[in-house]
């Protein structure tokens, strides 16, 4: 049995060991202080020193740059240093699944969640196709999003945008492909931010903002579970870096009598 160690800054920090509880960081500027020292927490509480980890976890996003490379560089060090197997997970793939697996209803009734976490909860709703918009915050007043279905396929495609874009995208969808008897569950971080929105979208049944590693040990569970076998780990930013590479500076001899006179 692998000891699996789960690192995730998509969103602030989730550091944990498969089995045990997770600790969870909200704010995004503790990283460079907190995330080696969480991980050394959490791998002592899991009864186990850090050579003892064989596979590791790590989420790729898509997140805000910063924080999104370290949580990746972090794993990725400690896998070189390990020998330690490292797997890639799409942060939002989790939330599809923490909907239609039962486990968010079950950490509800058992107070893993909080009702404050919840914006809104149709119980009583019997639809046929449970549909999952899942999140993350993208600042800016964006977020990332991904539609899934009912049996956690992709149906509109990661993306970052505006949150009315996204409502229209998503209406337009059922509507285009003459889906009926559905509902829409929207999850993860920039629920609760954006709610007036998420409103707007056509047979709402849910909106939370908890995603997730939010679920503890079930949590950390699910997101090894939406793991991917790929041998590269690439993150995924989707929004391009507010830095470039400058332009050349201008020759100072580039005009006028300057250059006449670099002539003679």
């Amino acid at each position: 049995m692998s000891n699996t160690l789960i690192i995730d800054t998509s969103y602030g920090s989730t550091v944990g060991v498969v089995g045990h509880n997770p600790i969870v960081e909200t704010d995004s500027r503790t990283h460079v202080e907190r995330l080696q020292v969480n991980i050394d927490l959490a791998v002592k509480n899991a009864g186990l020193e850090l050579n003892q980890i064989d596979e590791i976890v790590v989420g790729v996003g898509p997140a805000p740059f910063t924080g999104l490379r370290a949580g990746l560089v972090a794993a990725k060090a400690i896998a070189f240093a390990n020998n330690a197997k490292i797997l890639g997970c799409n942060s939002l793939l989790p939330q599809s699944l923490m909907i239609r697996s039962g486990a968010f209803e079950e950490s509800l009734k058992n107070g893993v969640i909080s009702n404050s976490e919840i914006v809104e909860n149709n119980e009583s709703c019997a639809a046929k196709h449970t549909y999952v918009l899942s999140l993350n915050d993208a600042r800016r007043r964006q977020v990332y999003m991904s539609l899934y279905d009912d049996s956690g396929c992709e149906v509109i495609e990661m993306d970052i945008d505006y949150p009315a874009n996204i409502v229209d995208r998503v209406n337009q969808y059922f509507e285009s492909n003459n889906i009926c008897d559905y509902c829409v569950c929207v999850a993860g971080h920039g629920a609760k931010k954006y709610a007036e929105d998420w409103n707007k979208i056509e047979n709402i049944c849910l909106i939370t903002e908890a995603s997730a590693l939010d679920l503890g040990v079930k949590g950390l569970e699910i997101f090894k579970m939406c793991a991917s076998q790929k041998d590269v780990i690439e993150p995924l930013y989707l929004r391009r870096p507010d830095v470039s590479v400058p332009n050349p500076l201008k020759h100072v001899l580039g005009s006028g009598a300057a250059t006449k006179v670099a002539e003679k």
